[in-house]
Order: structure tokens, then sequence, then C-alpha cells
């Protein structure tokens, strides 16, 4: 049985990966940003579950501490995020689909690095088409979306970032 932590467990693609990999009889631990929505989840697969949200650093911060605790984690499905329809920053100041989609994960799996190598995990960033449609055309330079900003764009670059930073964590670590 491998432990598996799935964010964004509380509704969507989410919420049926957890359904169907407890199925299949393993643990699944489930990381949502409401509270009620995750806490029934949970109550029905008999699953753990922890509370964060995505547009607090602090939060991811707090979530890590508490991941840390298992003894080991075989798979990281970083699966949270979202499109925001205006351009708003989060109390990091950073640009809320940014922070959401990207930076929030990446410090997640960065917090949990050690586990993760000690544990030989898998780590999992789900990413659609978004990032082929809506990427192009990254602009390094503007990270938090201060010009041209458009929610397909925003989330496309996350989307981009992603992928960058998985196949980083693939060359150092696979």
């Amino acid at each position: 049985m491998q432990t598996i932590i799935i964010t964004g467990a509380s509704d969507g693609v989410g919420a049926a990966s957890a359904r169907q990999l407890t199925g299949l009889g393993e643990h699944v631990a489930l990381v949502g940003r409401s509270r009620a929505k995750t806490a029934a989840l949970a109550k029905r697969l008999s699953a753990p579950y922890h509370i964060a949200d995505f547009s607090r650093l602090a939060d991811v911060r707090r979530l890590a501490r508490e991941l840390a605790r298992y003894a080991r984690i075989d798979v990281l499905a970083n699966n949270a995020g979202a499109i925001m329809d205006e351009r708003a920053l989060t109390v990091d100041g950073f640009e809320k689909t940014f922070q959401v989609n990207h930076l929030a994960p990446f410090l997640l799996t960065r917090l949990l690095l050690d586990r993760l190598v000690d544990s030989r995990a898998k780590v999992i960033q789900t990413v659609g088409v978004a990032a082929n449609c809506f990427g192009r055309n990254f602009d390094v330079d503007d990270l938090n979306n201060e010009r041209n900003y458009s929610p397909q764009t925003a989330y496309g670059f996350g989307k981009l970032e992603n992928i960058l930073f998985t196949r980083e964590l693939h060359r150092r670590h696979g």
C-alpha cells in the first residue's frame, strides 16, 4: 500500500482520483481548501485530510509540516489549481493564478523534498492542454502577470511552469 497525497482533492479530478485510489486499497491523504467539502469526502473514504489555501503561502508551509509527519510519501499529486477572472495579488504579494497554480505546489514540493527523496516518491503535476494552448510567449520577466493579464494566459503560464519544474525534478532526482 502506497501513501498518496493529493492536493485539490475536495472536488473534480482530485476527488475522483482519491475515490479510485482508495478503492484500489491505497492510503490516500486528501488536501483541500474547503474544510466542509474535504472533510465530507474524507469521511466517505475513511481517509485523513488536511486543509490549506494555496493563495496563502503560510498555509502551504503549515501543510508541509503536517505532511512531513507521514512515515513515507510515495506519491505527491500536485493537483490543486484555479483560474482567476481578474488579476489579483495574494497576501504574499504574488499574482493569485501564478501562486495557486505554481508557486504553492513548488513550495510544497521543495519543503517535502527530503521526505520525497527518502521515499523515492513520484511527484505528479496535473497539467492539461492549457500549457500548450495558453502558455505561449511566456515572459520570465513578468512572472506576476503584470502586463497583458488574461485568465487563460496566466493559467497556461502556471501549467508551463509546472512542466518545467517537474522536468527539473526528474533531471535532478529521477
